[in-house]
């Protein structure tokens, strides 16, 4: 696996979306390196991480936690962010390890509820983006706002570079498991606080409609909704994001 630290503080593991790398965290890392040390993974299957689960879930978590406590040591404290796909995995990896004292889940898949997609994403691996750089900057843009992002100007040159960067290495097939009702579970086994964070245009879930936060399982777990943001909230709203994450994670 590799990992990508940075940052000075407690140790703060964030792990990115399906279809996603360490980047999906770029625009929040100087602002969060400046109050944590950042563990930043590309998760097995994604990335530049060469070691790719066969498929299972619990493998790939398996070989992120190893990989973690080879790293940091299996007893040290650390809190964790996931988003989308990663907000899955962190709520399934905190059923493996203890010492996570604090999560943040910003749009976490495997919510099992409706989505409020109407878009819907278009193919690209027919396109070559050497033969056809115009075609696949339109398919890439296309589904960033299909998926990703509410606001076209969020579209930019960063977030393309990101979206495809992304999509082309990602070898673990995630879809079946985000679409899953695997989150609650799972968090009802943790025992820690936990903040998720939505954006009330996030078209993989209808924020407003979901059950109340209490439901997930006691005072300690809290519920946002982010006027205005997709699901890529990290990249749409950082400022926002930043903020949001701080407080869940009890500092300033």
């Amino acid at each position: 696996m590799v990992w990508h630290r940075v940052g000075q503080g407690k140790p703060l593991v964030l792990l990115h979306g399906g279809h996603g790398s360490w980047l999906h965290w770029a625009r929040v890392i100087p602002e969060l390196s400046s109050r944590f040390n950042l563990w930043i993974p590309d998760m097995p299957g994604y990335g530049e991480s060469t070691l790719t689960p066969t498929g299972r879930l619990d493998e790939l978590v398996v070989q992120l936690r190893q990989s973690l406590d080879a790293l940091l040591g299996a007893d040290t404290p650390i809190l964790l962010g996931g988003f989308s796909f990663g907000g899955l995995v962190s709520a399934r990896l905190a059923t493996q390890r203890d010492q996570i004292e604090r999560m943040v889940l910003i749009g976490p898949a495997g919510h099992g509820g409706h989505r409020q997609q109407t878009v819907a994403p278009l193919p690209w691996r027919d396109l070559d983006p050497d033969r056809d750089p115009v075609g696949w900057a339109e398919r890439m843009r296309h589904n960033l706002l299909a998926q990703m992002l509410h606001a076209e100007s969020a579209v930019d040159g960063l977030a393309m570079e990101i979206q495809w960067r992304s999509c082309i290495n990602t070898r673990f097939h995630s879809k079946p498991f985000s679409r899953s009702a695997a989150l609650a579970p799972a968090l009802r086994a943790y025992p820690g606080p936990v903040l998720e964070i939505w954006g009330e245009h996030d078209v993989t879930a209808t924020p407003h409609e979901m059950a109340d936060a209490s439901l997930l399982g006691g005072a300690a777990r809290k519920r946002c909704i982010v006027g205005g943001s997709g699901h890529w909230l990290m990249h749409e709203m950082p400022a926002t994001a930043v903020m949001l994450m701080k407080n869940g994670f009890g500092v300033d």
